[in-house]
Order: structure tokens, then sequence, then C-alpha cells
């Protein structure tokens, strides 16, 4: 009986991950998305390019400018800045907290 309750048990940690896994480049998108606009006036977007190329094994990266000065990132970059974006909000807490502390 209780090895049937831990293969219940990290069946469901191992699907909580996996939903975790799946979503990540959706919240990192979206969070570079809303704070690249915010934080510069809407001088830069994240949101796909009329035209994608492949550069290399980076697959698709692309960094264009519209004729009004606007800068586009391509979605693929957008997942990177937000990745950034989170690296450096849980860094500055984890400095604040051990400082604090």
């Amino acid at each position: 009986m209780a090895s049937i309750i831990f293969d219940l048990i990290a069946l469901v940690l191992e699907l909580v991950f996996w939903v975790v896994w799946a979503a990540l480049p959706t919240v990192l998108y979206f969070t570079a998305f809303a704070l690249l606009f915010v934080a510069t006036f809407g001088r830069i977007t994240v949101e796909f390019p009329e035209t994608l190329s492949r550069i290399g094994w980076t697959g698709l990266l692309q960094i264009t400018r519209k004729g009004e000065g606007r800068v586009i990132l391509s979605p693929a970059l957008g997942v990177i800045v937000g990745f950034v974006i989170w690296a450096v909000i849980v860094s500055a807490a984890i400095i604040v907290h051990a400082y604090r502390s």
C-alpha cells in the first residue's frame, strides 16, 4: 500500500514538473512582451516579424527595426529576454534576503 502511495506522489510531482516545464517559455515570453513594452515606452516590442530567417544553430532569432524607430524582437529572443528578467529579479531577491538577515 505504501509503494502505491509513493508511486502516486511521484506521478503527481512528475506531472507538475512537466506542466511547469511546458508553460515556462510562455511565461517568459509574456514577461518580456509586457515589461519591454512598458519599460521602453513602446520602442521595443516582442512580436512575430514579417520574415523569419534561420541563423545557424540559434534557430529563429531576429531583431528588426521598423521605419518609425521601433525595434521588434522575435518570440525566441523574447523568451531569452524574459529569462534574463526573471534571473535578475530572483537574484535581487536572494541578495536582499541575504543582507537582511
